[in-house]
This record gives C-alpha cells, structure tokens and sequence, in this order.
C-alpha cells in the first residue's frame, strides 16, 4: 500500500498490527491484520479508495472516511503541499 505514497494519494499512513476476528462465508475466522490510515486530501478520497479496493488482498476490504475538517492550520497547509 505504500504505492498510495508514490502515487501522492496519501501524504502518510499510518499501519497498526491487529488480531482479528470476523464471519466470513458462514465461519468465524481469526487473523492477524493491519489497520491502515491514510492521511489524505477531500480531493484524493474517491481516487485513493478506488486504489485500495484495486491493490487490496482482500475482496472485501473495510474502508472509511472520517470527516477531519478540525485539523490544526499547520497540518492542513503540509498535506496540501505534499499532494
């Protein structure tokens, strides 16, 4: 996923080693995972979902926005200068 950096769909990610445990096609399953949040623009979501949903190992990847738009000025100001 280190692609979406190149690519300057994120300016950073953040990856957060997880233990999972989920239904899928009628059994619980158990993995080790990892959660990954990009740091990206308004702009970029759409486009950067898009690539993860392509490059995922997945076939049903979770992917979900959260709103920041109380990000601190300075934060703002980097990220937009980086994409």
């Amino acid at each position: 996923m280190k692609k979406a950096l190149s690519e300057k769909l994120a300016a950073c990610i953040l990856e957060i080693d997880s233990n999972s445990s989920f239904l899928w096609q009628g059994k619980i399953e158990e993995e080790k995972e990892s959660i990954l949040v990009f740091k990206t623009s308004d702009e970029k979501i759409e486009e950067l979902k898009r690539f993860v949903e392509k490059n995922h190992p997945y076939t049903t990847p979770f992917i979900a926005c959260f709103d920041l738009k109380n990000v601190n000025e300075k934060y703002r100001k980097w990220l937009k200068g980086v994409l």
